[in-house]
């Protein structure tokens, strides 16, 4: 089970489907068997309170964001109140909240990036405004954050970009934290001018 923080109170979990079979959700009929899920959410907010030191006397709501052969990813949404808020927000020196004008995608072959960066870089829509795109690799896979990008461009860089690759699973923070900057900030110049 991996924790994430993604605001001040919001937290990430991905929980692998190999632990959900340990604990037997996965047997016959177990996964509609509540108390087995109320264990499981048990679980987690003794996660919550180990890593965050927050204990979850309050509202909670509980939002499936991914579910694929290898896990579950959940976000938990805690409703705090100003007392709670600034025992939570003690812990938040390392984290940042992820910004909704990002975008990341992840991708397999590096030849794959220098296509879609060309792409992208003669793009009429794109050419007055240069983007702002980090490089990352992380676990095998290479990783562009376009951060800072106008609600009004998201779908035209989706539409651009899924052609090769996917959205990513991860957060910005996650990549950021975790993954190895190949090129900050400048990839689309640079990429595209060493590699054409």
């Amino acid at each position: 089970m991996r924790l994430e923080r993604i605001s001040d109170n919001k937290i990430k979990f991905s929980i692998s489907v190999e632990e959900l079979e340990q604990k037997g959700l996965f047997e016959q009929e177990q996964w509609k068997d509540s108390v087995m899920w109320h264990d499981l959410f048990e679980d987690m907010l003794d996660e919550v309170q180990g890593k965050f030191g927050i204990e979850a006397q309050m509202e909670i709501s509980v939002e499936i964001e991914s579910f694929d052969e290898e896990e579950i990813c959940m976000i938990l949404t805690l409703e705090l109140d100003d007392e709670d808020y600034s025992d939570f927000e003690g812990s938040m020196e390392l984290v940042q909240p992820i910004i909704e004008n990002d975008l990341l995608f992840h991708f397999i072959d590096f030849e794959v990036i220098i296509d879609v960066l060309n792409r992208l870089r003669h793009t009429s829509k794109f050419e007055d405004r240069p983007l702002e795109v980090s490089l990352y690799n992380y676990e095998s896979k290479y990783y562009l954050l376009f951060e800072n990008i106008p609600r009004s461009q998201h779908l035209l860089l989706k539409t651009i970009i899924l052609e090769y690759g996917a959205l990513s699973n991860q957060t910005a923070y996650m990549i950021k934290e975790y993954g190895h900057p190949i090129v900050l900030k400048q990839a689309m110049e640079k990429v595209t001018k060493y590699f054409t």
